[in-house]
């Protein structure tokens, strides 16, 4: 007769498949990683190919290869259309580095080794324990300088935000009502990518992009458009009707991001909006992609977090904002718009942060 505790565990614990599948997941990661490295798709975008040639052209041992491409035909990745010799499939096309919505950078970002996140992973017990940033661990420097210091590791990060910003760019633009802003600044903005689609889709909208001068060199023209360098630390252009961060203040702390948020409120007049475009954590249990990209930050960028719409609000609270709405976008972006309190900047109380903001500081 079955005791109490062998029914229960048969009736709620997950099967060895799930188990398995968690461990798939880790083995199936580093094989697409090392494939994207070693441009397997790039070769194959001409026609099949036998093992043999592939070894030769990879620099690699031709029968551990083989076995490599026999475990990735399973998951899609290539197919095998002769013995040893494999040809490119639907999925593996978006392996490739030259073509349209190409996951290449993306994956060699996230999984290659040498490029930060997939090593900042294995140190991810060293930041549980310590609160220190795992990326400083184990290279002596924040991720901004490691990515200084190393172009390949810079080129695949940059290559992985775009193909991230060509799912959250036409989301973000066509969620919201811009078009009843006259002037647009978007904070921290990058090479424009985002106000421009914004512009786009809003004819009687002027927009101002504002970035550092390095990143701004490379910045989309738009008649519409006005480039403005600058520190968004010290001060942001003045008089726009809106002001868009977009992923800018999840990759500061608590502190540093009220310092942002005062000077964009130093600059802006009485009427004019707020908004905050991040990856939102929502409250209580259950699966969201935001809580890993939160592992993610907190691995890789010192201070660095994606936050609740509660932890937003206090923040905007602080430095003088008060919370008017959220609005979904149907991409991986949420929109957080606030609006002045009304009271004077030099009114605004300037006080400690939150206890629910607390962290280890490395």
């Amino acid at each position: 007769m079955q005791n109490s505790t062998e029914i229960l565990h048969k009736e709620i614990a997950p099967g060895q498949d799930t188990w398995n599948r968690l461990i798939l997941s880790y083995w199936q990661a580093n094989a697409v990683g090392l494939a994207v490295k070693l441009r397997l798709a790039d070769l194959l975008s001409g026609g099949p190919l036998p093992v043999d040639e592939l070894a030769a052209r990879t620099d690699t041992h031709e029968y551990a290869l083989y076995r490599l491409m026999r475990a990735l035909e399973s998951t899609g990745l290539f197919r095998e259309i002769a013995p040893r010799v494999f040809a490119q499939t639907a999925m593996s096309e978006f392996l490739r580095s030259d073509v349209p919505g190409s996951q290449a950078s993306s994956m060699l970002h996230y999984l290659g080794k040498g490029n930060g996140p997939y090593d900042a992973w294995t140190e991810l017990e060293f930041t549980v324990r310590t609160g220190k940033n795992a990326l400083e661990k184990i290279y002596g420097c924040d991720f901004w300088e490691f990515l200084r210091r190393n172009t390949h590791a810079n080129d695949a990060m940059n290559g992985a935000m775009r193909s991230l910003s060509n799912v959250m760019t036409p989301a973000v633009a066509t969620a919201y009502d811009w078009g009843r802003f006259p002037v647009i600044a978007d904070i921290g903005g990058g090479v424009g990518s985002q106000i421009v689609a914004i512009l786009d889709n809003f004819p009687t909208t002027t927009g101002i992009l504002f970035d550092q001068s390095h990143v701004l060199a490379n910045a989309i023209g738009h008649e519409r458009l006005t480039v403005v360098d600058g520190n968004f630390f010290e001060s942001v252009p003045q008089n726009a009707d809106a002001y868009l961060l977009r992923f800018v203040l999840h990759d500061w702390s608590d502190k540093e991001a009220m310092t942002i948020l005062r000077s964009v409120r130093q600059s802006m007049k009485p009427s004019a909006s707020l908004i905050l475009g991040e990856f939102i954590i929502p409250d209580g249990p259950g699966p969201d992609f935001s809580k890993w990209t939160d592992l993610q930050m907190m691995l890789l960028c010192r201070d660095a977090r994606e936050r609740t719409v509660r932890e937003l609000e206090a923040l905007l609270a602080e430095t003088g904002f008060r919370l008017e709405e959220v609005v979904k976008t149907g991409g991986p972006v949420t929109l957080v718009v606030a609006q002045s309190d009304g009271l004077h900047p030099a009114e605004t109380a300037v006080t400690a942060i939150p206890q629910w903001s607390a962290q280890a500081k490395g």
